[in-house]
């Protein structure tokens, strides 16, 4: 069982009491088996049977904001996640020590999160939000894949 931690803790660095949210580790590494794979239009016409489930989904990343937080160590992000005239929001904390993030406005991706029918937040009611916990390129930007995009590599 999955739970969301709150508290407080000291930042390593200047001895600082951060106050905030922090997801359990077992957010931070999905479990496969329990993955539901959903579009967009699916998850719009059933919000309720999808409502704080992990999913994974894919989209074309528009309205991108980063925000790098107060420790440089993370950056807080939120976008719409699209597919034709359906629309998702998607946000999330990326820790900056493990690599780039990976999304570019326009760009599709793949999202890994909880899915939220409704939630109540800053007293802002938000309705088809998904909480990444792993958010990457679809296809990935591998060398691999990348031999089979490219006309100049796959001639190599």
């Amino acid at each position: 069982m999955c739970i969301l931690w709150l508290g407080l803790i000291v930042s390593g660095l200047s001895g600082q009491l951060i106050d905030g949210y922090f997801p359990s580790p077992c957010l931070l590494q999905p479990i496969e088996n329990n993955i539901e794979i959903v579009t967009i239009p699916q998850l719009l016409q059933t919000p309720g049977e999808y409502h704080q489930k992990q999913i994974r989904i894919r989209g074309t990343v528009t309205r991108l904001e980063l925000h790098l937080d107060d420790s440089e160590h993370f950056i807080n992000f939120v976008f719409s996640l699209k597919n034709g005239p359906d629309r998702v929001l998607v946000f999330g904390r990326h820790d900056r020590t493990t690599g780039d993030i990976q999304m570019t406005t326009g760009r599709t991706v793949e999202v890994e999160g909880i899915f939220w029918q409704e939630r109540e937040t800053n007293d802002h009611r938000l309705l088809n939000n998904i909480e990444a916990t792993r958010v990457t390129f679809h296809p990935p930007l591998t060398p691999e894949q990348a031999a089979l995009t490219s006309p100049l590599l796959a001639s190599l």
